[in-house]
């Protein structure tokens, strides 16, 4: 789909596990957003164990194969290569680790669209793009840094090539907006 700098972002698919990939990475940001006192975003239940949101992102990648229109969910990956000893191994040397998720909609969700500031701005778009999720797999530390500017450059890249006019985006404002900045 697109690549930006080591990273090679894709649509997500259910021939392989990628579903489960995304469940382990929500689960592996919740120890870090404890650390950093965001615990509050996701709370401390791992989505794993969460009813429902193991059927619920099966879906969201079975409707993003199925459809050319958002949803869409996109992998990205960045290449490793194998070594062993110090040594490259040319016959097997780009293996592709997955470090990150995103989830894009062509609508926005409930709790933005009641809001009255927002309805001039929401409504006078026409063709919009709503990035509802962004997510690196903390279990890859150090290789997901960066992962999460290449998939927002692969969905600002989405809405170009299909004529979006906007991008929209949102996050938690607790922590005193430390995610906002």
């Amino acid at each position: 789909m697109s690549t930006s700098n080591k990273f090679h972002v894709r649509n997500a698919t259910l021939a392989g596990d990628d579903a489960q990939f995304i469940i382990a990475a929500f689960d592996s940001t919740l120890p870090y957003l404890a650390s950093i006192g965001a615990g509050g975003m996701w709370g401390e239940q791992p989505f794993s164990q969460k009813d429902g949101f193991e059927e619920d992102t099966v879906d969201s990648v079975r409707k993003s194969e199925q459809d050319e229109n958002p949803p869409k969910v996109m992998i990205v990956e960045i290449e490793i290569l194998n070594r062993v000893e110090g040594q490259e191994r040319p016959q097997d040397a780009n293996m592709p680790t997955r470090v990150g998720a995103a989830v894009v909609l062509d609508s926005l969700p409930s709790y933005l669209t009641a809001r009255e500031e927002l309805k001039n701005e929401i409504n006078k778009e026409k063709k919009f793009l709503y990035l509802e999720v962004i997510i690196s797999d903390f279990r890859t530390d150090p290789l997901h840094r960066g992962a999460g500017a290449a998939l927002i450059e692969a969905v600002k890249d989405y809405g170009r090539v299909n004529k979006y006019d906007t991008l929209y985006v949102d996050c938690w404002a607790g922590n005193g907006g430390r995610l906002n900045k």
